[in-house]
């Protein structure tokens, strides 16, 4: 099955750099932290429609890349290919293609290097994420998307399991909920394709976790790929909430949280008893977090602190000894461990400085990627998934003016042949480069992050500039393709991105002294980062705008709310304007109001007075809304209520609103919009960037839906 590499998960997702297009999001995830539930509603009784058999479309015309302005659509148009996957036997790969826009699912014969399109991908509130060979003909597509209930309706996360053959076939969607059919409760889990193993020497089953209807404790079962049948496995056990298995199959570890306390738990074998190795405080940094389990079946990988950053350990749960520390860095966060596809082995662990780096403790692994090396030099390279018998490996390549490229390398012969890329084809030299860079915030703190300058930027010369603040915001900007950074770069604009105080991957302190300080701390490295742009002779001080996603939205408001003079305006994509509503609204998730109380913290007061809502009167720039309809991270109703009271001050703004769009705006049709919009708005309020001359669009103040 598929390579993984394990990581930590944060509360509210960066998306710009989570989106489709970000290429440290290429390889596949999955986080092992406990996730953000809601307390699952009844199972939407609209059908899920996306999916059906279909030709392939028409192919647009090419998108021409000449000259120094790139069409958005090349930024857009979504990927040629994402998330590719081989079969056992080597002889078929499946992938996700865009298409005049359209995402499908295709399969090549990697015998004849045909393509076969099978699916439609997207499509009204589910989405098609994957597909992966369960057997050389039987495949599993994950599904997410929006699940509704309630009067008034509320939106909810949801997943989606759907069974087809290589050729289209035989297609099943799992545990629809049909009215004819006698069903378990288990059919109306909320989340329905979390796989915790694949079972790899049972043609017909793997094992799935999943919630009866209304409850966020699932249990395990041996679910028949061909049939849907379900078996159970491991009954639910509260506060349980995420099952892991062993390399062999066997489930062995549980945990979960009820309230501020959590548990782990385990057992020997698959016929032992359960019993409680640990209750801990659900916000105690100071905890493990599991990873995988190791070679041994009682070997467990997990996540715990070591000199003030996170380190992998290993537990031995069939002893009580304490936990041996396995690799660990100096200076930075480990990021996680590195599977390798073929058996699940740990191949070596992954950490990130100002670009990301694997630590291989497999010698086979490392020669792989050293011959990746040789062959796209300047690179990131992982293995994301092989052929059975190890002979055929998916490999991604990619780095901030590549985006990912796939090959198949025959480990045999030596022989690496490209499968696809990502983009349409851009050239080794028309990206802008991402420049690692150090900002001396207040009181002489060193903060990190990324400066990236129009390639037709001439020495001395000050630009137009975006301080593009991350998401999170409890996580990080990465070094890597970010087709945001480079549709603003590439209009002109120098961009700049910080891992302010309360980012990720730094460690304990960095991480604390930004907790619940969003618009104190965090806002002051993001200022320091603008004045920065300004004092190196790098920005032209009269041309400087704020632009932000999700927590990046809210410090974009923050910031021309608290520094009127520095900014000219400012763009907010799916932010926060409103931390009490936030709150609020994230009480429908299981757990979701102490989740935010740990994020932003509880004090009424406090919450307000740091919520850009409550300032509007202090914004004197024009301002651009952008926000997804069916965004249920950040509701949309953050930005509409944003929109009324800057029309109510008289502030020059626009509200766009995105149909059907989710906090990423994914869709090939949504980005377009929202690169368009972007550009436009900083056309008109910067002027035309570096090397770029055209009349500028006007501005407007009125509400709008896309």
């Amino acid at each position: 099955m598929a390579w993984a590499v394990r990581t930590l998960a944060c509360w509210m997702c960066a998306a710009s750099a989570a989106g489709p297009g970000a290429a440290w999001a290429a390889p596949p995830t999955r986080t092992p932290g406990l996730p953000m539930l809601s307390a699952p509603p009844p199972a939407p009784s609209r059908a899920i429609t996306p999916l059906r058999f279909t030709s392939p479309a028409r192919e647009a015309g090419p998108v021409s890349l000449a000259g120094p302005e790139f069409p958005l659509e090349a930024f857009a148009s979504g990927p040629r290919m994402t998330e590719p996957h081989i079969s056992p036997d080597g002889g078929k790969l499946v992938y996700l293609t865009s298409i005049s826009g359209l995402l499908h699912v295709a399969v090549r014969d990697l015998h004849s290097g045909s393509d076969r399109i099978i699916l439609n991908a997207a499509g009204g509130d589910f989405s098609i994420t994957h597909c992966e060979f369960k057997t050389n003909d039987r495949m599993l597509c994950h599904l997410e998307g929006v699940a509704r209930s309630g009067q008034p309706e509320r939106l909810y996360p949801a997943s989606r399991l759907l069974a087809v053959n290589a050729d289209g076939s035989s297609l099943r969607l799992l545990f629809r909920n049909a009215y004819f059919a006698r069903l378990p409760p288990a059919a109306h889990s909320q989340f329905q394709d979390r796989i915790i193993h694949w079972l790899p020497d049972d043609a017909y089953h793997v094992l799935i976790e999943l919630g009866d209807e209304g409850s966020v404790f699932p249990s395990v079962y041996r679910l028949d790929v061909y049939r849907g049948d379900l078996k159970l496995e491991v009954a639910s056990q509260p506060p349980v909430m995420d099952w892991t298995a062993d390399q062999a199959g066997v489930v062995r570890f549980g945990y979960g949280f009820r309230d501020d306390t959590g548990v782990y738990i385990a057992r020997s074998g698959p016929d032992a008893p359960w019993r409680t190795l640990e209750e801990f405080k659900r916000f105690d940094h100071k905890r493990f977090d599991p990873l995988a389990f190791g070679s041994r079946p009682n070997e467990l990988l997990a996540f715990a602190p070591h000199e003030g950053r996170t380190a992998v350990w290993q537990i031995d749960l069939d002893a009580a000894s304490d936990l041996q520390l396995v690799f660990a860095r100096p200076d930075v966060d480990v990021g996680g461990i590195l599977e390798w596809p073929l058996d699940r082995h740990v191949a070596g662990f992954v950490y990130e400085t100002d670009r990301p780096h694997t630590e291989f403790i497999d010698p086979h692994a490392a020669a792989i990627e050293q011959q990746l090396e040789r062959s796209l030099p300047g690179a990131y390279h992982v293995v994301i998934d092989s052929s059975r018998d190890g002979t055929r490996l998916v490999t991604v390549s990619f780095s901030d003016v590549m985006p990912p490229r796939y090959h198949l390398l025959d480990t045999a012969s030596g022989r690496l042949s490209e499968l696809g890329r990502q983009d349409l084809g851009f050239g080794d030299t028309q990206l802008a480069p991402m420049k690692p860079i150090t900002v001396a915030g207040l009181g002489g703190v060193a903060i990190p992050g990324y400066l990236t300058l129009p390639r037709e930027a001439r020495p001395g010369e000050r630009l137009p500039a975006v301080v593009l603040p991350h998401g999170g915001p409890y996580a990080r900007d990465h070094w890597g393709y970010d087709p945001l950074v480079q549709v603003i770069a590439n209009r002109g604009y120098a961009v700049l991105q910080l891992n302010f105080r309360g980012s990720t991957g730094y460690g304990a302190e960095w991480r604390d002294a930004g907790h619940q300080a969003w618009g104190t701390i965090m806002h002051d490295d993001i200022t320091a980062g603008a004045r920065w742009l300004i004092e190196q002779g790098i920005a032209d001080p009269a041309r400087l705008c704020i632009v932000g996603w999700s927590y990046g939205g809210y410090a974009a408001l923050t910031g021309v709310e608290k520094e009127p003079e520095l900014y000219r305006c400012a763009v907010s994509i799916a932010g926060v304007s409103d931390m009490s509503q936030m709150a609020i609204d994230d009480e429908r998730f299981y757990g979701g109001k102490d989740s935010a109380g740990d994020a932003m913290g509880t004090d009424p007061a406090r919450l307000r007075a740091e919520s850009p809502l409550a300032h509007v009167d202090r914004i004197r720039v024009p301002v651009l809304l952008v926000h997804g309809e069916d965004d249920y991270t950040v509701l949309a109703d953050q930005s509409r209520a944003m929109d009324r009271a800057l029309s109510r001050q008289g502030v020059p703004h626009e509200l766009v609103l995105i149909r059907h769009g989710e906090h990423s705006l994914q869709r090939p049709e949504m980005r377009l919009t929202l690169y368009r919009k972007v550009t436009e708005f900083l056309h008109a309020n910067l002027g035309p960037g570096q090397g770029l001359q055209r009349a500028a669009p006007s501005v407007s103040g009125a509400a709008a839906t896309q």
